[in-house]
C-alpha cells in the first residue's frame, strides 16, 4: 500500500529522488517548494477576487459571507426557473473568471518554477513553458458543489504534447477542507474519456472508478501552503468536497518542454512572454 510520505519528496531533496518517485507513481508531492510570500500573495488575490464575485452573488439576493451560502448557491443552482447568466454559473461553480486567472500575480508560480530544477528533471528538458490560462478554483465552507469529477487531465487537454499537472493549494488542506483524491500509477493508463462534450457544469463525463483497474486511491492530505502536487497528464483524480468552516483556494497550472507542443496559449516563461497559437498570429 502506498501512503502519503511515498509520495513526498522535500524541497531539499535530489531532484532524482523526485523524478523516481514520479516515474513510478505518477503523483510527487514536494513539500516546502514555493516561497511562503509567493503562496501569501497569491492567496490574498484570490481573496480579494471572492470578494468581486460575492457582489455578483448579492444580485441574487444573499451573500457568499452568509453562514448558509453554500446552501442557498446550492438552490439557486439547481432552481430550473432561476435566469443565470453562463458567466455567473461558472463562477457560483468555484471558477474564477478568466481575468483573474490571467493576471500577473498567478505567474509568479511559473516564474518561480522555472528557477527550480525540479520540473525541468520531471519533463526532461531545458526550457519550461505553461499552458495559458491556469485554473484558479475556490470552495466554500461546507461545500460540495465545485467538485470536479474523476477525470484525466490529458481530455481537457488535447491540443497538447507530454506535459504534467501541478496543483497548489493555498489554504492549509486537511480531510475536512477537502482536496484531491488520486489513483496511484495510472498515469500509463488509456485515456478513458473519449468524447469531448462537456456537461452542463462544463465538466465532461466522469471516469468511472471501475476502470482505474484496482489502483489504489488515495487522499492527497494533509497539505501545507507552500507544498506542490505533480501529476501525470493521465493521472486519474478527482476533488474532493469542503466539509471545512474554511474556504479552500488553489490554482493548477500544465507545464511542458521544448519536446513538446501546445495548439493554444502558452507561456513562454524564460522570455515572460504569452504565444498566441499560429491561427491567432
Amino acid at each position: 500500500m502506498v501512503d502519503l510520505k511515498d509520495l513526498s519528496v522535500d524541497a531539499g531533496e535530489a531532484t532524482d529522488t523526485a523524478s523516481q518517485v514520479f516515474q513510478r507513481e505518477g503523483i510527487l508531492i514536494a513539500r516546502n517548494l514555493l516561497p511562503a510570500d509567493v503562496v501569501r500573495t497569491i492567496a490574498d488575490f484570490l481573496r480579494d477576487a471572492v470578494a468581486e464575485i460575492d457582489k455578483t452573488v448579492r444580485r441574487y439576493g444573499f451573500s457568499l459571507q452568509d453562514a448558509d451560502a453554500s446552501e442557498r448557491l446550492t438552490a439557486l443552482m439547481d432552481d430550473p426557473v432561476a435566469e443565470i447568466s453562463a458567466q455567473d454559473r461558472h463562477m457560483f461553480l468555484g471558477h474564477f473568471p478568466l481575468e483573474v486567472r490571467l493576471a500577473e500575480p498567478l505567474r509568479a508560480i511559473p516564474r518561480f518554477l522555472n528557477t527550480h530544477p525540479l520540473l525541468f528533471d520531471l519533463l526532461s528538458t531545458r526550457r519550461l513553458y505553461a499552458h495559458m490560462p491556469p485554473t484558479a478554483r475556490y470552495v466554500l465552507p461546507r461545500c460540495s458543489l465545485a467538485r470536479v469529477p474523476l477525470h484525466q487531465d490529458i481530455s481537457y487537454n488535447r491540443h497538447m504534447g507530454d506535459f504534467c499537472v501541478v496543483w497548489v493549494p493555498l489554504v492549509p488542506i486537511d480531510l475536512a477542507c477537502g482536496g484531491m483524491a488520486a489513483y496511484v500509477r495510472t498515469h500509463r493508463a488509456p485515456e478513458m474519456v473519449a468524447e469531448d462534450k462537456a456537461a452542463a457544469d462544463g465538466w465532461l463525463a466522469p471516469i468511472d472508478s471501475a476502470l482505474a483497474d484496482g489502483a489504489q486511491r488515495i487522499v492527497l492530505a494533509p497539505l501545507e501552503p507552500g507544498d506542490v502536487v505533480v501529476m501525470g497528464r493521465r493521472t486519474m483524480h478527482e476533488s474532493m468536497p469542503n466539509s471545512s468552516n474554511r474556504m479552500r483556494l488553489s490554482c493548477d497550472f500544465r507545464f511542458f518542454g521544448e519536446r513538446s507542443h501546445s495548439a493554444k496559449h502558452y507561456f513562454d516563461i524564460a522570455a515572460n512572454t504569452v504565444v498566441a497559437p499560429a491561427s491567432a498570429r
